[in-house]
């Protein structure tokens, strides 16, 4: 009988020690979702790079209302100007493309916080990011900061666009 209760009691611990969290949870829904539809019908042969083609929009669902005023301004910017303005990449994948096919680890480095590790790819090495997510009881998780290169994106990007607003928006409306 103890024998019995020791395995029980074991097989529980083994469980929740591989349980994962919401916010791990969380991102890897994100990232399956937009692998998913940049797969499509491509295959992980495929010479040609297609994959920037997806629509990013569906990631402005994962984040919280701070981050999304951060992408319209900088969508506002880049219509006025017709130019790039400070988010010149994909920031899940951190490069200019993204390979649906590339390995993904995910890990919690921190309470509310969930590190990406994206495999090398062709030409792009292995690289990283962190979010921090809250999630509520009820279950609804948001990303309330990204961090790249160690650097928190709200503050590096606001400066970004409030040069931006300084040295282009500003040209453009004299004109």
């Amino acid at each position: 009988m103890k024998k019995l209760l020791f395995a029980v009691f074991g097989l529980c611990i083994g469980s929740s020690v591989f349980a994962e969290s919401p916010q791990v949870q969380y991102i890897k829904g994100m990232y399956e979702l937009n692998a998913s539809l940049a797969k499509g019908s491509i295959t992980e042969d495929n010479d040609l790079n297609i994959y920037n083609d997806v629509d990013q929009s569906f990631f402005l669902d994962y984040l919280d209302s701070n981050i999304k005023k951060i992408y319209a301004r900088n969508d506002e910017y880049q219509e006025a100007t017709g130019d790039m303005a400070c988010i010149d990449h994909n920031v899940l994948w951190q490069g200019q493309d993204l390979n649906p096919f590339a390995k993904l680890t995910f890990t919690e480095p921190s309470a509310d916080r969930v590190k990406v590790t994206i495999g090398a790819t062709w030409d792009l090495e292995e690289r990283s990011v962190t979010y921090q997510v809250k999630c509520q009881k009820d279950g609804d998780c948001k990303i309330t900061e990204i961090f790249e290169y160690g650097k928190p994106f709200t503050k590096v990007t606001s400066k970004c666009l409030d040069d931006f607003y300084r040295t282009e928006i500003k040209k453009h409306r004299n004109k």
